[in-house]
């Protein structure tokens, strides 16, 4: 099973789900497989399209959530916020985004060490 942080809602898929499409949100893609135990990946943005064979993701950029420490997170989000203070106005919104994602990171991190995962 998959579970996807879709831009309406988290939805999760298994084999012979209904195709579609969902856009992305900043969070966690888990993998559940069959013997092991979950991944977790972040996803800053990108597309989820379904198949009744499968779930595709595609995606600018991708993380290994178990190789992100709180204190990478925190400092980009530090950063982020430090941009998004210094923006000209035309830059603001792309700024704000910024944050955003940094802000879903952080929390997915938290969520991850804490023991449970939440998006």
């Amino acid at each position: 099973m998959v579970e996807v942080p879709g831009e309406l809602g988290d939805f999760g898929v298994l084999a012979g789900h209904a195709p579609f499409m969902s856009m992305i949100r900043p969070g966690v893609v888990t993998v559940h497989h069959a013997d092991a135990e979950p991944a977790y990946y972040f996803i800053p943005s990108g597309y989820a399209e379904v198949n009744t064979e499968s779930c595709t993701v595609l995606a600018e950029h991708v993380r290994v959530l178990s190789e992100v420490t709180a204190e990478e997170a925190e400092k980009e989000l530090e950063i982020a916020q430090l941009a998004l203070r210094d923006s000209k106005p035309d830059l603001r919104e792309k700024a704000e985004r910024v944050v955003a994602v940094a802000e879903a990171l952080l929390y997915a991190v938290n969520s991850l060490r804490g023991g449970h995962k939440k998006h």
